[in-house]
């Protein structure tokens, strides 16, 4: 049932235009994804360890979240900057402790945000997140000391 004031074109041109924002978000994650998976792969040994520690912990954090698309959001001088591109700034930080924070804030973020999807380019997406934190060895840890999974 349509109401007075919605034309019946309006109903494919919103499904139309949320499709088309999805495709470019997905997209631009993907870009992200390469330069994610270098930053985080180049890093020495004890940092990865360190790495995929703040990892699980960020996973966890974005779980408990009552809404994970808020989690790390921030608001400086009027202007909201969401939790992805927060953590992809600070993953390309020269500070390592800056960047690590940054990787794990955002391969967290993309890890919920992908998991459970049904579309190709996005479960490819979050399939290449999940190597990324097996090559980090993020569950590892925590599923033998029983903790959460991410």
């Amino acid at each position: 049932m349509t109401s007075q004031h919605q034309k019946p074109g309006d109903n494919y041109l919103r499904r139309l235009v949320t499709r088309v924002t999805a495709m470019g978000r997905h997209a631009r994650l993907r870009r992200q994804l390469g330069d994610i998976e270098h930053r985080s792969l180049e890093l020495p040994r004890s940092y990865r360890e360190q790495l995929a520690d703040l990892i699980g912990r960020e996973c966890d954090n974005v779980a408990q979240c009552a809404d994970p698309a808020q989690y790390g959001i921030q608001i400086e001088g009027g202007v909201t900057q969401s939790g992805l591109d927060v953590g992809y700034d600070r993953a390309r930080s020269d500070n390592v402790q800056v960047r690590m924070r940054g990787l794990a804030l955002w391969i967290a973020l993309v890890y919920h945000e992908t998991r459970g999807a049904s579309a190709p380019d996005v479960e490819e997406l979050h399939r290449h997140v999940l190597r990324i934190m097996r090559e980090l060895k993020v569950f590892s840890s925590r599923l033998e000391s029983g903790g959460t999974s991410a």
